[in-house]
Order: C-alpha cells, then sequence, then structure tokens
C-alpha cells in the first residue's frame, strides 16, 4: 500500500468500510456487486484494488488485525511501570475490550476464519502474535517475574490459544459475559499458565 497515493489510500479505505458495512448487514455474506454499490463505485474499481473477493475478505480481516495489534499487542498499558505481571493483567482487559468493542469480531473469529485467505492471513498473524508473546514472556524472566524454566514460545502459543478459544465460547453465549469478569478469568488462566513450571 505504500505505493498508493493519499487519494487510492482513500478510495482504499471508503472500499474497506463498505465491505465491512456488508459483512455486518449480511452477517458474513459478501457479495461485490453489493460493496461496489454501497460505496457507489464499480465493480472493476474493487477488483483494482483487491483482485478478487477473496482478496477483498482477507484485507477487512487485515484491517483487523492492524487494530488489534496497535491496540493490544503493541500497546503498553502501565508506561510508567516496572511491574511486568500488571501490565499483563492490564493487557488481557485491553483484548477484552478491543474484540467486545468490535462488531466484526465475531465473524472474523468464526465463519470468515474458515475462508482460505483470511485463514492464511490469521495464521501468519497468529505466528507473529506468538512470537512477540514469547519476546515478552523472556522481558518478565530478566525482571525477575516469571521462571526462567517457562519455554517462552510454547507457553505464548498455549496462553494465545486458551485465551482465543475463551473469547470464541464468551462471543457465542447471549448474553456475553460481563467484560471485567472475561477479563477476571481470562487473567486468572494466563496467571495459571506462567506459574505452572
Amino acid at each position: 500500500m505504500a505505493d498508493l497515493s493519499p487519494k487510492a489510500l482513500k478510495t482504499r479505505a471508503s472500499l474497506l468500510e463498505a465491505a465491512r458495512s456488508e459483512l455486518l448487514e449480511q452477517g458474513g455474506g459478501l457479495e461485490v456487486s453489493r460493496v461496489a454499490e454501497r460505496a457507489g463505485v464499480s465493480v472493476g474499481l474493487i477488483y483494482r484494488y483487491f483482485n478478487s473477493r477473496a482478496g477483498l475478505l482477507a484485507a477487512v480481516a487485515e484491517d483487523y488485525y492492524d487494530r488489534y495489534q496497535a491496540q493490544v499487542m503493541a500497546a503498553d498499558p502501565l508506561p510508567e511501570s516496572n511491574d511486568w505481571l500488571r501490565r499483563e493483567e492490564q493487557r488481557t482487559h485491553l483484548v477484552v475490550e478491543f474484540v467486545y468493542a468490535e462488531p466484526l469480531a465475531p465473524l472474523l473469529l468464526v465463519s470468515l476464519a474458515r475462508e482460505p485467505e483470511v485463514a492464511a492471513m490469521e495464521a501468519q498473524r497468529i505466528a507473529e502474535n506468538v512470537r512477540q508473546g514469547a519476546d515478552n514472556i523472556r522481558r518478565g524472566q530478566a525482571a525477575g517475574q516469571l521462571s526462567a524454566q517457562l519455554d517462552p514460545e510454547l507457553v505464548s502459543a498455549m496462553t494465545l490459544g486458551g485465551m482465543h478459544q475463551a473469547l470464541l465460547e464468551a462471543l457465542a453465549r447471549t448474553p456475553r459475559p460481563a467484560a471485567e469478569h472475561l477479563a477476571q478469568q481470562l487473567w486468572q488462566y494466563v496467571r495459571g499458565v506462567l506459574a505452572s513450571q
């Protein structure tokens, strides 16, 4: 996207917004012609930017994960604190706040995850998050707040996988568990994984 002009970036963003709206209105369904109509453009313009329906879906998912990365994974919820555990407890709250506030989360984490292009992109993002989480665990070990016996990659994968499954369960419930309760339950789980060795 770096080679797109400001006008092209604005057009691309409006097409993504139209696709998000269509996905939400149709419960995960996406017809390119309807997205074009919603955006007030030709179908050809969508193919010019995204190549295919699958490319458009992958771009919507990528935008979601870009925002998740910025607001959760790369965020420092306690910039003035050196307390690794308190910071990660707050990050757990950020996870729940983001997923609960994001209307596309139930679709992206469940039904759209079965689309091959979305699944491939999601697998890449999960691998990146596991690496980031492992680096974060190493910082906790260096700070003396986590056992040196923990395998950072395995513990990161266990933590993220368990949280993902718990979030899927919470999103599927009616009514959803209260955000604060869910965050507390998730943090208890994470603390248990971190204290496992």
